[in-house]
C-alpha cells in the first residue's frame, strides 16, 4: 500500500488538468466526512459546500466545476483544484483508477491467518487477506472476505457474509454504477453473528466496526462505514444503513431500519419495526415510523 499519490500523476494518467500546487494525497473521502488521513482529495458539485470544505482540515484537493473555482480559491487555502464538467463522475473515476491501476489502496493480499482452536465448517469460504483470532466458530456456507479481522471467541452463523461489498451508487449517463469499496471489517472479541447476515466493508478508508460482546441476530444487514459499539444487540431483520452508529449497550428491535449517518445512543432502545430517521438520545426508548423518543430508560 503506497498511500500517497500526486495530483499530477492522477491528471496525467486520466487526461485531466489541475490548478494550484502539485499536492500529494494519502486518501479520498467526501467533504463532509472526518478522515483518518491527513491529506485527502474530495469533490463538490456547487458553491454551497464552501463552509463544509473550510471546516475539514484534511482536504488538500478538490474536484469541482470551472464556475465554482473562483469561490473556493477565495478561501485562500493552498488547495489543488481538478477542474472538470462533472465533479462526481471524475472523483469516482479517480477512485476507480487508484483502486484498479495502482497500489494506493490496500488489497489485503496476504495469506489468511487463523488462530488456535477454531471450528470452521468445510463449506465456509475464507479468503486471503483475513485474520481470524482464537476459538472462533464459523458455520456452513459462510463467506469471510478480504479485509476482515475477527476477534477471539466469535461465533459466525451459516450463510453469512462478512466483508461484503457495500452499496454506494452513482448515476452516470442515465445508468446506475456501483462504486468499489476499499476498507475493512473489524469484529471485536466474543461477537455473535447469526445466520443469513451481511456485514459490509467501508468505502474509502477505515473499517466497519463491531464492538466486543455485541450480538447480531439472523437476517440483519450492516452497511458500509457502520459502527456498532460494545454489548449492543441488533435483532432479526434489522437494516443499518451506511455510516449509521449504534453505541455501546444499545438495542435495535426486529425489522427496524436506521438511516444513513443516524446514531442510536448509548443504552438506548429502538422498538420493533421502527424507521429511525433522527438520532436517538442515550438511555431513551424510541419507536414508530418515523421513530421518536417516547421515554427515558432508567
Amino acid at each position: 500500500m503506497r498511500r500517497n499519490v500526486s495530483v499530477s500523476e492522477i491528471c496525467n494518467s486520466m487526461g485531466l488538468s489541475y490548478v494550484g500546487q502539485d499536492a500529494e494525497m494519502n486518501g479520498l473521502n467526501l467533504c463532509n466526512r472526518a478522515s483518518e488521513h491527513t491529506r485527502i482529495l474530495t469533490y463538490v458539485t456547487s458553491a454551497e459546500y464552501v463552509e463544509t470544505v473550510q471546516k475539514n482540515p484534511a482536504i488538500v484537493g478538490i474536484v469541482l466545476k470551472k464556475e465554482d473555482l473562483e469561490v473556493y480559491q477565495s478561501l485562500e487555502k493552498a488547495w489543488t483544484f481538478i477542474v472538470c464538467e462533472s465533479p462526481e463522475e471524475v472523483f469516482y473515476g479517480i477512485h476507480a483508477y487508484l483502486y484498479n491501476a495502482t497500489d494506493f489502496y490496500d488489497k489485503y493480499e496476504f495469506p489468511v491467518k487463523i488462530g488456535e482452536n477454531c471450528t470452521i465448517h468445510s463449506t465456509a469460504v475464507v479468503e486471503d487477506g483475513v485474520i481470524i483470532g482464537n476459538s472462533v466458530t464459523i458455520g456452513a456456507n459462510t463467506v469471510i472476505r478480504r479485509g476482515t479481522v475477527i476477534g477471539d471467541y466469535c461465533t459466525i452463523g451459516c450463510n453469512t457474509t462478512i466483508g461484503s461489498e457495500g452499496f454506494q451508487i452513482i448515476k452516470l449517463n442515465g445508468r446506475n454504477h456501483r462504486i468499489s469499496h476499499c476498507g475493512e471489517t473489524l469484529l471485536g472479541e466474543r461477537v455473535i453473528v447469526g445466520d443469513n447476515v451481511t456485514i459490509c466493508i467501508s468505502l474509502f478508508e477505515g473499517a466497519v466496526r463491531i464492538g466486543c460482546d455485541t450480538m447480531i441476530d439472523n437476517l440483519a444487514y450492516v452497511g458500509h462505514n457502520v459502527c456498532i459499539g460494545e454489548n449492543a444487540v441488533i435483532t432479526a431483520g434489522t437494516i443499518l444503513c451506511g455510516s449509521s452508529v449504534v453505541e455501546d449497550g444499545a438495542w435495535v428491535g426486529s425489522n427496524s431500519c436506521v438511516l444513513n449517518r443516524v446514531t442510536v445512543g448509548e443504552q438506548a432502545k429502538v422498538g420493533i419495526g421502527s424507521v429511525v430517521t433522527r438520532d436517538v438520545p442515550e438511555k431513551s426508548l424510541a419507536y414508530g415510523v418515523p421513530a421518536r423518543p417516547r421515554k427515558e430508560i432508567i
